[in-house]
């Protein structure tokens, strides 16, 4: 095929099936992955040629304004556990990337530090909320290391719940380096982060006052409701 042939080039639209144009292209000039059509631009998700001719499949690209997305959820935790490349997953808790920590166990003497956070999330709860969504989300960043000054081991959580299970994102395929699970009698998991066999997060999938009644000193934290929950011991 020269460079000067003269191909009869067909527009099909993906979606529809439907042919909506036909165009006359200098061979070298033919398009082969986008082409722009007036105002609308289409990328070329398939091409059957044929004698002179081309049929082209395309389908319109869709702009999405970024004013119009929503957020599920009101808050979302700044920094979150990375895959590691090695390990079983065995039965691993699954978690989406945006749950973790969401149900968060601290410490009762840095519940303050908070603070700043819970006022943050409170204000999206009454002023972001549209339909089921959300307008804005709040990224937590003012609970770093809870668990610094108070040690809490990995095995002192091994001999209240028993055996941990390793921790997965719900499309991961790895598990979530130095992270633990602990079932629990209500269908709940405790599960959390250590490092060195000291904690340095903990949360629940969702809330049992039963476990947290067992956990010394901790408090329970809902981020997406915006609410603090004391044990009840007894």
């Amino acid at each position: 095929m020269s460079g000067a042939e003269i191909i009869d080039v067909t527009f099909v639209d993906a979606d529809t099936g439907e042919a909506f144009l036909k165009l006359k292209y200098p061979a070298r000039q033919v398009p082969t992955s986008e082409v722009t059509l007036g105002k609308d631009h289409w990328l070329v998700v398939e091409a059957t040629p044929s004698a002179g001719a081309l049929r082209l499949v395309l389908r319109k690209v869709q702009y999405v304004d970024p004013a119009t997305i929503l957020f599920s959820l009101p808050t979302v935790a700044d920094v979150i556990p990375e895959e590691v490349t090695e390990g079983g997953l065995g039965e691993a808790l699954r978690l989406h990337e945006d749950d973790w920590l969401q149900l968060e166990l601290v410490p009762r003497e840095v519940v303050h530090r908070a603070a700043g956070d819970l006022d943050a999330v409170k204000a999206v709860l009454a002023q972001e909320r549209e339909g089921l969504g959300f307008k804005r989300l709040h990224l937590r960043k003012g609970l770093a290391a809870p668990f610094a000054a108070r040690e809490l081991r990995l095995d002192s959580l091994r001999a209240l719940f028993g055996a941990e299970r390793p921790v997965a994102y719900s499309s991961g395929s790895q598990p979530l380096k130095d992270c633990f699970a602990f079932p629990l009698p209500s269908g709940a998991s405790l599960y959390g982060q250590a490092s060195d066999g000291r904690v340095v997060g903990l949360g629940l999938t969702a809330r049992d006052d039963r476990a947290l009644g067992r956990l010394d000193r901790l408090t329970l934290i809902d981020w997406c409701a915006g609410e603090v929950y004391e044990a009840t011991h007894g």
